[in-house]
């Protein structure tokens, strides 16, 4: 047997020669060839004339010294034009009931049905049999079927309450195909001059009896790991409450045990051939051609199946929660500051001691001297206030006294001077207010209305204390945070260690790899936000202290 690299990478040289020719036809190819891998059936779905018979045709030059069958299914279809006529010489020499089974159905390893809903009674239950047990009755004794891959069409879906439920259920593989989408491949399918008849696969790519035998043993000893079977769990129990949900398209949601049991031959066929022995998160994503009934339990399986491919599939949604505790962590650490450092203001009040204008300065609170010429409006978080330089980090800004309380009085912008600078900015002050009683505390608005909190500066400076325990909690925050992103790569590793997947749509993969771009940029702008944090805080114990 060839090793677990090799295979895959024949696997994947098949499937490209196998979609030569074929525009926007690879991701049908992927699925039709991974059914007839793993022994299972596949059902299209679509308009007439989107190559679907082209398409099984092309699926028997997968493998070597093979036979095909194809029929178009009529309303007077007969069992002998499936599956062999009547030996008249058994019949007329012994008695016998036997059929001419060579070059019909029992015969071939690759059959195509088309308008499947069409055939009589008589061709489905013989139809069903083969499928069930891959034995044919043919007179007194059984003949085994060689069928490797069974694919039907239609134009439609079975009727409700037709009686083709039970075959229908065995099609474990469920494509919905469409016309040619892009104009480029269009174009190009309309001018190509290549064969679709021809054999576009090479010798050395064609799949032998013997070592399709040997695959089919070797399937069964993929495990199922017990982290996926808990993932596989939990979409079962997700379409359960889906169905629940549908009301009149209960129905349609149901899906039964035979399907999970079949979906998850296929799934150990995926990880095989990708090279694997083990099942894994990516392989779920299959089940989205394997659990539909109708298009609206599709479109339900497809959007359930997006979700997890962008937030369980590597854990994304668990990091993405932790990475928002975090962010409520720092935040609360922020109201926490400016609850115990930020400027207090009340209401200002007329001569009868009610609501009036303005707003009122505690100095005494503040610890402040009302007398002073200047004072020092400290920043507790970073600001960006300089416009002639946007980037500049700014951390305090001074204003005179006759300016601080006419903003009070009018709470229009005010002169300050950012810093060391000379030359005087406009400030925009403005009232946050914090609680039911009205209070507030005094804050700044950035160009981009972000409130900044402030506090004036006493001469007392920082508790020790105080500031110990903010540096402690910001340090841990920032080990935490380290740890979240360290997970982040490791998944991340993970997902793409597991790439390129021999069957999964290129675009199952991006949305994954999108996902985790959206994590990277959480974890850098909590990690900005950190390191600003710790900034501004030394900064702040070096400010209160003058």
């Amino acid at each position: 047997m060839q090793s677990n690299k090799q295979l895959q990478e024949r696997i994947g040289r098949l499937i490209d020669a196998l979609s030569q020719g074929l525009f926007e036809r690879k991701d049908v190819i992927r699925l039709c060839l991974l059914a007839a891998l793993s022994g299972e059936s596949v059902f299209m779905l679509g308009p007439p004339g989107i190559a679907k018979s082209l398409i099984a045709r092309r699926l028997i030059h997968a493998f070597s010294n093979s036979q095909a069958f194809e029929y178009l299914m009529t309303r007077f279809s007969t069992p002998e034009e499936v599956f062999g006529p009547l030996s008249i010489q058994a019949l007329k020499d012994d008695g016998r009931y036997m059929r001419l089974t060579e070059g019909y159905l029992p015969d071939a390893e690759v059959v195509f049905l088309d308008e499947i809903w069409k055939a009589g009674p008589a061709i489905l239950n013989t139809l069903l049999t083969v499928i069930n047990e891959h034995r044919f009755r043919n007179g007194e004794r059984e003949i085994s079927v060689p069928m490797r891959l069974l694919v039907t069409a239609s134009n439609e879906l079975p009727q409700k309450d037709s009686g083709l439920e039970a075959l229908y259920d065995r099609m474990l593989m469920r494509i919905w195909m469409d016309r040619i989408q892009d104009k480029q491949n269009f174009r190009a399918m309309l001018i190509s001059r290549q064969d679709p008849q021809q054999d576009p696969v090479t010798a050395d790519l064609k799949i032998h009896d013997d070592e399709y035998d040997e695959w089919q043993r070797a399937l069964t000893q993929v495990a199922l790991p017990d982290a996926i079977f808990e993932q596989l769990y939990a979409l079962r129990e997700h379409i359960f409450q889906l169905s629940q949900q549908s009301g009149e398209q209960q129905d349609s949601m149901y899906v039964s045990d035979r399907r999970w049991k079949k979906a998850l031959r296929l799934l150990q066929a995926s990880a095989f051939f990708n090279g694997r022995h083990k099942v894994n998160g990516l392989d779920l994503l299959l089940l989205k051609d394997c659990l539909w009934h109708d298009l609206y339990a599709r479109q339900q399986i497809e959007t359930l199946l997006h979700d997890f491919a962008c937030k369980q599939a590597f854990g994304q949604e668990r990091l993405h929660f932790t990475l928002k505790r975090l962010q409520t962590d720092l935040q609360q650490y922020q109201r926490e500051q400016t609850k115990i450092l930020g400027c207090r203001l009340a209401p200002g009040q007329n001569v009868l001691r009610k609501r009036g204008k303005g707003w009122q300065l505690d100095f005494k609170a503040a610890d402040i001297s009302p007398v002073d010429e200047n004072y020092r409006l400290i920043f507790l978080q970073t600001a960006y206030l300089d416009p002639k330089h946007p980037e500049r980090e700014i951390h305090y800004a001074t204003l005179r006294r006759k300016e601080l309380m006419l903003w009070l009085h009018k709470q229009e912008p005010i002169p300050v001077r950012l810093q060391e600078d000379q030359q005087a900015t406009t400030l925009q002050l403005d009232a946050d207010i914090q609680g039911a009683d009205g209070h507030a505390v005094l804050i700044a608005r950035d160009s981009g209305n972000r409130p900044i909190p402030l506090t004036i500066s006493s001469k007392q400076g920082l508790p020790e204390w105080q500031e110990k325990g903010w540096r402690e909690q910001l340090n841990g925050l920032q080990s935490e945070l380290r740890k979240s992103r360290d997970e982040v790569k490791k998944q991340y590793l993970l997902f793409t260690s597991e790439c390129p997947h021999l069957f999964l749509a290129q675009e199952s993969l991006t949305a994954i790899e999108e996902s985790f771009l959206r994590l990277d940029s959480e974890v850098k702008n909590l990690q900005q936000q950190l390191e600003t944090n710790l900034h501004s805080l030394e900064s702040l114990v070096q400010l209160t202290g003058h």
